[in-house]
Order: C-alpha cells, then structure tokens, then sequence
C-alpha cells in the first residue's frame, strides 16, 4: 500500500494552497479592467458647440446612420464663455470616421419658419450625428454644424441653382419634391445683397436628376392650392408635414426641350407657384394678341382661353406693350397676349394652320366673360366658324397675329347674361324680375357646369338642365317690354342658347371620346390646342 506522501507526489496540484485562488481572480479581473479602460477604448475627441442644451456626459449618444458609434463623457464651458466643450469617447475601431472633413452636428427638436427636424428626439432624447467626410487626413478636434448637412450620407447626385426675388427666405434642409416624391434639398441659401435677390442650390439625389429635363420649371409650393372657378371652390393639399415644412417642387411643361438635359451651368428662375411657372413656360409657344378694346374686362395674367368650354391656352401678358408707354389713352385699343398649349411640333404646326387660315378669313373672334357670379374671375372665350363675323381693326402687329373682339351687337352667352343681371340690380325687384334673376343664375350655373366637364354622361344631363332653363326663361320674358334693351338682349340670349343646345346635342357623345371634336365637326380631323 502506498504511504500519504506518495499520493501528494503523485498529484502536484494539491500542493497548492487555496489561499493562491483569490489574488489570481484578482489579477484576472485587473487585467480585463484594464484592457476595457485603457487599451481596449477608442478615440477621444473634441467637439465645439454653441450650446449643450438637451447634452448629458454619460448619456448623450453619438451616433453614425443611426447606429451608437460613441458616447458624450465630458461637458465644459470654454475659457472665453461663448461655446461649449465636448469630450466625446468613441468605440474601438472607429478611427475611420474621423476625417479632417467629417460634420459633427446636435440633433434635437428644431421648429423653424419653414422646416421641421428631429423629432425622433423627442422620445429618445438628443444626440450627436456623424457625417463621413472624403479627406485622407484624420482629426480630433472639430466644430459643430449649425444645420444638419444636405448630404449626409454623400449620396450621388446634383446641383441645381436657382434665383428669386420673393419676399422671403427658403431655409437650407427645405425638401425638393417632384409629384409629391422627395427628390433632394435646398443645399445652399443666402441673400445676394447687390441685385437684391435670393439665390439657392438645390441637391437633386440620383437616380432622381435623370427627371431635371429642359422644359422643367421650379416654384415654391406651399403644400395648399385654393382656388375659386367656374366649377366652383377647389381646395387641394397635400400631406400635414409638408404643409408644415413647405417644399420647393418641379415639373415639366409642354413638348420643348423635353429630350434634352437640364443645363446644370445656368441659374433658372424659382416662381411664386405653379400657375405663375406655367405661365412663363407658354411665352416659347404660339403667341397671338387680342384686341379687347377700351375695357380689358378685368383680364390678367394667367386668366384662362377657351373654344367652346375647352381650355386651349392662358392669357400671358395684359396689357401688352403698356410699359413703354407713360398712360393709356382713352381711345387706345388694350391687347392681351396669349398663348396657346401645344402637344407636339406636329400637333403645333396644324392647329396653328387651322387657326390662321380662318382668321386670315375673319372668321374668328375673340369675348371675355365671367367664370363665376361667385370668383368674379374672368376668361376669354374664342368663337370659330363660317358664321362668325367681327370687326378687324388690324391683321397683325409687330408680327404677331391679332384676334379681334367679338361686335359688341353680338355677344357670348355668358356676356348677354352679365349684362341683363347688370341691368336687372337697377331694376325694381317685383316678382317678375326676381323670378327672372333666379333663372339666370340657375342657367350660368349649367353653363359653367357644362364648361368644366368633358365627361359625356354629365354632360348630357346638363344639356337636359339647360333646355328646361331657357324654357323657363322664354317664359319669364313675356313680364317685359318687347321695345327695351333688356328684352332685345334677353331674345338674342335665347337664340344663341338654342343655337347653342342644337350644336352640343350630337357633340356631347363625341366630347366624351376625343376632346378635339369640340373644335373639328369630323373628328377625323386636325388636332387643335389643347390641354396637355
């Protein structure tokens, strides 16, 4: 049998007192103490800030696309008392973020005129965001950015520079839209004080610029559009948050230039809204000018041109070539230049044969008339065809061709009915004329209706609506003398309203097919201007 010390031979670690174990987990947790502390931490760096507010050391977060790449662990005040100094512990093996010309910037909550940011902070609270520069050189010490950067991921894409005399300032961060896509942002703004104007960068992610085309126009958008017109009030908007932010948007209009790329070296002009960009687009199209007499009818820019109910064209300048004379005269004729949408060259080349010959014939002439009792906006109604007959005081001026206004013993349907409700606020309001006046309303009402749909089952509800109106109206005319003016003017009315029904009546099934049939008889024929 072997003796006790044999068995402590033969097994060397019971030799060790347990008295050993402890210093050695000691030595072990020390040595993992300091490898987390000391050799395994990573970077420190510096960060200037205007303000720590919303800033905790231990707590805020730095961070780089959202993912925690270090921690705030100091907090100091600068010796001059104008910023703040941050200590700033970064993860291990982040050295490659810190370029000579990377962005440390605060995100908070940040409401301003006209834009909104981190509000995912509101839950979470503040933290610091990195954007990676491109230098080779490495740094540890940097200044905060006042505003987020536009590319802060250094996406690829473009620069767009655009002008603006507005009344005031689109703020950088501002969202470029395209159909209600965000697109990009305003990269750069400032105020050029020598010409007075606002001058912008925008930054158009990619594959987003291949929509930047030559025809494309910018205006800013303030995310509601209201407007009052023949159809009454329409009220769009779009999303909260960009009726809160606001957004720069833009689009193409017509056929020009649509092939070709945006020349990236120019600076394009930002409008005041789409209506004010679409105006400007048409002075490239057809031009023509119409002469509107002594009284423009309280025409103006952007007012609209219809053939028959058709929109077919905007009214561009009135009045036109006033500014470069010192007054109107009273006997000075006042012309409205308009221009007309176009679809294709093709398309342009003959519709604006179609419309010239038939000038060139005097068999076209040009009224103004009211959209609405309610909007008392105004619009200019042209009227084609062998039976028309006008006045022409001149063919063309200055090249350009002129339309005549239609002889003021004639009248558009709409025009007669102004004047005879004109006539009838004069009047006293007995039973007759009241009834009257109600019937007129009722039957603009159907006009304009019928003027702002091209959809052939209203339309021909509408056309049943209006026949029983200027029944009704036939009859209301016997309460009145047969010699007055309001009378003659009430009759004429009725004629042209009869005429009117008789043409739509086979036309309202075809308008519901091909829009151009409004203008062509055989809609086989040559396309017209028409709304894009």
């Amino acid at each position: 049998m072997n003796s006790i010390n044999d068995i402590v031979k033969g097994n060397p670690l019971r030799r060790l007192s347990f008295a050993w174990i402890i210093p050695l987990l000691a030595l072990i947790v020390t040595a993992i103490m300091l490898w987390d502390n000391t050799l395994n931490k990573g970077p420190e760096v510096e960060l200037i800030v205007d303000s720590a507010e919303g800033i905790e050391a231990g707590k805020t977060l730095v961070k780089f696309r959202s993912v925690t790449v270090g921690r705030v662990e100091t907090v100091e005040i600068e010796e001059d008392l104008k910023s703040v100094r941050l200590g700033l512990r970064m993860n291990p093996n982040t050295e490659d973020l810190l370029l000579k010309d990377s962005k440390f910037w605060v995100v908070k909550p940040r409401i301003e005129v006209n834009s909104i940011s981190g509000l995912d902070t509101l839950l979470g609270g503040s933290y610091i965001q990195i954007s990676l520069g491109s230098s080779e050189e490495s740094s540890y010490s940097f200044i905060a950015e006042e505003h987020p950067p536009v590319n802060p991921y250094n996406e690829d894409g473009v620069t767009v520079n655009l002008r603006s005399s507005g009344g005031e300032s689109i703020p950088e961060g501002t969202v470029v839209e395209y159909k209600g896509v965000e697109v990009g942002n305003v990269a750069t703004s400032r105020l050029n004080t020598t010409t007075d104007t606002f001058e912008y960068q925008l930054f158009i992610r990619k594959p987003y610029d291949a929509l930047l085309k030559g025809n494309v126009c910018f205006w800013n958008d303030a995310g509601i559009d209201l407007k009052i017109d023949g159809s009454g009030l329409n009220l769009s908007t779009k999303s909260m948050l960009s009726l809160m932010q606001g957004a720069i948007t833009f689009e193409g209009f017509g056929y020009r230039n649509a092939d070709k790329k945006l020349d990236l070296g120019k600076t394009y002009e930002l409008y005041d809204d789409r209506d004010a960009a679409e105006t400007e687009m048409l002075k490239s199209y057809p031009k023509y000018l119409i002469n509107l007499g002594h009284d423009a009818g309280a025409i103006k820019a952007g007012s609209d041109l219809f053939y028959r109910g058709v929109p077919v064209g905007k009214v561009i300048e009135v009045p036109w070539r006033v500014n470069e004379v010192d007054v109107i005269r009273p006997d000075d004729d006042i012309y409205a230049l308009v221009s007309f949408f176009t679809y294709s060259e093709r398309n342009e080349e003959l519709s604006m044969k179609f419309l010239n010959d038939n000038l060139n014939n005097h068999h076209v002439c040009a009224s103004t008339y009211s959209l609405s009792l309610i909007s008392g906006n105004n619009a200019i109604a042209l009227e084609i065809g062998n039976d028309v007959k006008c006045k022409t005081k001149e063919i063309e001026i200055e090249g350009i061709h002129v339309i005549p206004l239609q002889d003021e013993a004639g009248g558009s349907p709409q025009k007669l009915m102004n004047d005879i409700l004109a006539e009838l606020k004069g009047m006293k309001l007995d039973k007759t004329s009241t009834e009257l006046r109600k019937t007129m309303v009722s039957m603009q009402k159907t006009l304009n209706n019928l003027t702002s749909t091209l959809d052939s089952v209203n339309q021909q509800q509408l056309v049943k609506e209006l026949t029983s109106t200027v029944k009704q109206f036939e009859k209301t005319m016997s309460g009145f003398d047969e010699k007055g003016k309001i009378y003659k003017d009430m009759n004429q009315l009725v004629v042209q309203l009869n005429q009117a029904l008789k043409d739509l009546k086979p036309a309202v099934k075809d308008v519901g097919q091909k829009p151009n049939s409004i203008i062509f008889s055989d809609t086989t024929g040559d396309p017209v201007p028409g709304r894009r």
